[in-house]
């Protein structure tokens, strides 16, 4: 083989080596998306229609407790009050002769303080030779001459689990326990339509002690805001609306 074939072979045997591609670098793993902030559970909030948990135990003024499992069987009204309000002052004489009417028959009334700023964050108790606890509440009640029971809400879970925004706001229970009404005492905020006034609880508590089947069915409140205690990472609450099928459900 002469010297220029020579040359040739060894040129062509030496392609592939300079033909080959270097190997790829392996690209970089995408990082891993960060998980997206987890907000804080709502609780879940009363229907119309179902019964509250009878796990419920709320606290009077005094420290004396009533369990929700104790009121099976009752005709029960739940209002969610305030005594700084003066939407709920504008109702408080004839939320008491309601209450006087339809206790003697046996329904029960129980009146929720859920605002901070009139019970504060922490429960209450007396030192000794110190004025009894919650002496705002009792000298409200005693001034205006009320009958209400008021139990203490701290940190506002009750309002929570209710759905309640305002004060007034009312529920009342069937004695199978289920939550048939929830809004407003009735439509006439001002006290100036005595004789055509729709009475939502008054009505309602009739048709109940009757033996007639309430339909179950809300009503806007209207009242003042309940001043709740709430975190600073607490999720935007939502003012709940009217279950579907209740009259003026909103």
């Amino acid at each position: 083989m002469n010297t220029m074939t020579r040359l040739s072979v060894l040129s062509l045997s030496c392609l592939p080596l300079f033909a080959q591609a270097p190997p790829a670098t392996p690209a970089p793993a995408p990082a891993p998306a960060a998980a997206p902030k987890e907000q804080p559970a709502q609780p879940k909030v009363l229907q119309l229609g179902q019964r509250a948990s009878g796990d419920i135990t709320l606290l009077d003024i005094d420290g004396k407790p009533q369990r929700a499992k104790d009121l099976m069987g009752k005709v029960t009204v739940v209002n969610f009050y305030s005594i700084q309000c003066p939407v709920q002052a504008g109702w408080d004489q004839r939320l008491a002769a309601i209450q006087k009417d339809f206790e003697a028959q046996g329904v029960v009334f129980l009146h929720i303080d859920s605002n901070e700023s009139e019970i504060g964050r922490e429960p209450q108790q007396a030192a000794e030779g110190q004025p009894k606890p919650y002496d705002n509440v009792r000298a409200h009640l005693a001034k205006k001459g009320l009958p209400f029971h008021v139990f203490v809400d701290h940190g506002n879970k009750v309002a929570d689990l209710f759905g309640a925004e305002t004060t007034p706001h009312v529920y009342v229970f069937g004695n199978d326990g289920r939550l048939v009404y929830r809004g407003l005492v009735d439509d006439d905020q001002r006290d100036k339509n005595a004789d055509g006034r729709k009475n939502y609880l008054r009505d309602t508590l009739a048709s109940l002690l009757k033996g007639d089947k309430v339909e179950p069915f809300a009503t806007t409140a209207v009242g003042c805001s309940i001043k709740r205690v709430e975190s600073a990472d607490a999720a935007p609450r939502r003012r709940p609306r009217g279950d579907a099928g209740g009259r003026d459900g909103k």
